[in-house]
């Protein structure tokens, strides 16, 4: 079993099959990215300020209630397109 899938299930109480989408998900965040993910891995730091598109990893799981995971991937998805990201956001898309 990877460590990030191992990670996934033992930190968010997720089911292995969750674990490995959200991992393949992971594998490909852009590369600003991946330093919060290693320290995630590495020490369990959840916690990052850094505005991109308006919004930070502790805003999205503050806000609307994300794991890291999720709130990760939606940081991804605001580098990539910031546009429909942020509109999915304000209209309650999670």
């Amino acid at each position: 079993m990877s460590k990030i899938k191992e990670t996934i299930m033992a930190r968010q109480n997720c089911p292995e099959t969750r674990a490995e989408r959200i991992e393949k998900n992971l594998l490909n965040i852009h590369e600003e990215l991946r330093p919060l993910l290693q320290a995630w891995l590495d020490t369990g730091n959840e916690s990052d300020d850094t505005m991109y598109a308006g919004y930070s990893l502790n805003s999205l799981k503050q806000d609307y209630g994300m794991l890291f995971t999720g709130a990760l991937l939606t940081l991804d998805w605001l580098i990539r397109d910031p546009a429909a990201a942020q509109k999915a956001l304000r209209e309650g898309v999670r």
